[in-house]
């Protein structure tokens, strides 16, 4: 079992807390340690290198003691789990990317269309899923309860290419932890759709669904998948299905309906507007 963490963005906020406490219940069903993560990067805590100017008195134990705050949310939250701190003097952005190289999940807040981790949502989201070495969670407070199981399927968009295969096999370990259905889009309305041969739209989308659900039962037997072929936008389609889902998936950077995903508009709409919370792989 991969015994790295799952690192989670904190910064003393309601937003961050909602991603805690979603991380620290991930953890926990995933079996591993959780590591909370805040970046100081606060008036007085950044200096330019080789800068004379000193750290304002007491700033690094103040930001210790945020992370401290964290650590000690998550044993409440979840008394059993192996949690640790890091504090980085550093911007959000580049500590979380950073933090990613040693992660097995990273795990990041939102105000909405507002901060995340003191930033802009917007370069956030495309900056830190582009660039993480490991799958991001994007967790909105209206979604900040909800969770994969029984009752809520984990929902994953492919059309066929390397990084949606990635994206379903990430969402088959989830439903299978979760002991929940999977269900595999694939949009007819942006082609083209790659790894098959028809020029017929919704026969392309038929063996590549196909493909995926071969590939989950290889891999993850005991998950129950679902297929649905949809038309018009890959965004509609993943917002709409978003709606009673444990969670969504997306590729990082798929063809087709999911062309230049982090980029573009497909993985904005997603994140933004998803009322689950999205994992980007």
């Amino acid at each position: 079992m991969d015994a790295r963490p799952v690192v989670v963005g904190y910064h003393d906020r309601k937003d961050s807390r909602e991603a805690l406490a979603w991380a620290a219940d991930e953890a926990s069903a995933s079996g591993l340690p959780l590591q909370v993560l805040f970046a100081a990067n606060y008036p007085g805590m950044i200096t330019p290198p080789g800068s004379s100017i000193e750290l304002e008195p007491g700033a690094l134990d103040a930001a210790n003691e945020v992370t401290t705050r964290g650590v000690a949310e998550a044993l409440v939250l979840q008394p059993g789990l192996a949690v640790s701190g890091r504090t980085e003097i550093t911007s959000p952005a580049r500590a979380l990317m950073e933090a990613s190289e040693d992660a097995s999940l990273l795990v990041i807040g939102s105000r909405g269309y507002g901060p995340v981790l003191g930033s802009l949502l917007g370069s956030i989201s495309l900056i830190v899923p582009a660039k993480a070495a490991c799958p991001v969670v994007v967790v909105k407070p209206a979604c900040a309860q909800t969770r994969p199981g029984p009752a809520r399927r984990v929902v994953v968009g492919t059309d066929g290419s390397e990084h949606a295969a990635a994206a379903v096999e990430f969402a088959a370990g989830v439903a299978e932890r979760r002991g929940a259905p999977l269900e595999v889009l694939c949009s007819t309305g942006e082609p083209p759709l790659y790894g098959v041969t028809t020029m017929d739209p919704h026969e392309a989308a038929r063996q590549i669904l196909a493909l995926a659900e071969a590939a989950v039962a290889v891999a993850h037997p005991v998950v129950e998948v679902r297929t649905h072929c949809t038309e018009g936008p890959a965004a509609e389609a993943l917002l709409a299905a978003s709606a009673d889902a444990g969670m969504v998936v997306v590729g990082s950077r798929g063809r087709g309906a999911f062309t230049g995903m982090i980029a573009g508009s497909v993985s904005m709409a997603v994140v933004h507007g998803a009322e689950a919370p999205v994992a980007v792989v």
